[in-house]
């Protein structure tokens, strides 16, 4: 029996594959659009799950694009549940869960990514739990509560781990404590935010981090995961410091209600298994996001695009790249030529009562400037002659358009720096004082 043929299929059910199905029908995409999730929901914003576990929004708001109407709204013939298990490029292709397969004319991949778990024992334990899914939020969700509901019977306060001070880590951690638990995070670095920050900034951050409630446990490893009387215990390797001496470290963190990992993420790439599709972290693809094999495309967080910065392929997994890509992924699908214009990396994180904000690189540099600054820092970081990466502990304010002339490579200096912080504080100011 030949498989049934579809013309435009999209694989994935997030930022990227809603905005690729929206810039595909406004370039003039008239035909069939398929699109194949592997869950039974409307595109979820991930970057929102935190604040639906800390109880601050309801779960409808976590789907930006509004309910199961966006699919009749765009004329998207949506497969909601039906995951998709192999795709042959070569054979143009697709096979799904439930065995239907099916031949296409173009693709775009776009399904996201999951929990990266570090190979530790007992990491596998009921009660450890990743962040990425709406399914992870809504479990997560459940294990507070309960957790919340045996430490009200027992008198004691609820406890959690996170591992990880990554910035999801950071948000994860204020997402429990507003939910009233009490917060360890687990770093095996000596610093947190080891990615992004200067080490100037980082004794700044986790002083506020500290200020916030959180118990941090910087520089050591987990060894393994067990389980005593329902509950997880972390034990812990020996501590490293910031110049990299040994630190005795207590065996373990005491025990906790729940774990969750925020060690980072991997592409939801399973599907392409023994393909010869060109992939490293993610799928490398060119400035018009197109894959080593003509027709394919891929966007978000599987997508391996050029880094403006260093030439190199990066994966930038962030929800405005995402939703850009899809856009130029989109465009392209429908016909045209666009071509993506790449991405620097760019967060912003709260810390206590301070904002941070960090882009580019701060780990390569060959001149650096370190200032104090409206109660905070700002770190700027310098190669051959031009921004690379920075630094804002305080005002954050100048992040997005610094990080967008890094992307777009201009030469940004640091009277223009300084300058773009300063309208940045005058723009806020003048809002502030509106009326």
């Amino acid at each position: 029996m030949s498989p049934q043929a579809l013309d435009l299929v999209i694989i994935g059910n997030g930022a990227a594959a809603a905005e690729a199905a929206l810039a595909a029908r406004a370039a003039g995409y008239r035909g069939e659009l398929d699109l194949f999730a592997d869950n039974p929901h409307p595109p979820y914003n991930p970057m929102l799950g935190p604040y639906y576990v800390s109880g601050a929004i309801p779960l409808r708001h976590c789907f930006p694009f509004g309910g199961l109407e966006f699919y009749d709204r765009s004329r998207i013939r949506v497969h909601l549940d039906e995951k998709v298990v192999r795709l042959a490029p070569s054979e143009k292709r697709l096979t799904t869960d439930g065995g239907a397969e099916y031949a296409y004319g173009t693709c775009l991949v776009a399904s996201g990514a999951q929990t990266a778990f570090p190979p530790i024992p007992g990491l596998d334990s009921p009660g450890v739990y990743g962040l990425r899914s709406c399914d992870d939020a809504v479990r997560l969700k459940e294990a507070v509560a309960l957790a919340t509901a045996r430490a009200t019977r027992e008198g004691s306060r609820p406890r959690a781990l996170v591992l990880g001070a990554s910035f999801a880590g950071l948000k994860v951690a204020d997402a429990l404590h507003l939910a009233g638990m009490d917060v360890c995070i687990v770093e095996k670095e000596p610093s947190v935010l080891p990615l992004s920050v200067h080490p100037d900034c980082g004794p700044l951050i986790e002083h506020h981090v500290r200020e916030q409630g959180h118990e941090l446990r910087l520089g050591v490893t987990i060894d393994t995961i067990e389980v005593e009387d329902g509950r997880l215990v972390a034990r812990l390797g020996d501590a490293v410091s910031r110049d990299g001496a040994g630190d005795a470290s207590a065996p373990s963190v005491g025990q906790a209600d729940l774990l969750v990992v925020c060690t980072g993420a991997r592409a939801n790439l399973a599907f392409l298994a023994g393909s010869e599709v060109d992939a490293e972290a993610g799928l490398i693809v060119d400035e018009h996001l197109m894959t080593s094999v003509p027709g394919l495309y891929a966007a978000g967080d599987v997508a391996q695009a050029i880094d403006p910065l260093s030439g190199s392929h990066q994966v930038v997994a962030l929800w405005a790249n995402a939703r850009r890509q899809g856009r130029t992924a989109g465009r392209n699908l429908a016909g045209l030529h666009a071509e993506d214009p790449g991405c620097v990396s760019c967060n912003i994180q709260k810390v206590g009562d301070l904002l941070f904000a960090s882009a580019g690189s701060m780990q390569e540099y060959d001149r650096l400037d370190v200032r104090p600054e409206s109660g905070g820092l700002t770190a700027w970081a310098y190669r051959d002659g031009r921004l690379a990466g920075f630094n804002l502990l305080g005002d954050a304010s100048p992040a997005g358009p610094l990080a967008c002339a890094l992307a777009r490579g201009r030469s940004v200096n640091m009277a223009e720096a300084a300058s773009a912080a300063g309208w940045a504080r005058r723009i806020a100011w003048m809002s502030s004082n509106a009326g």
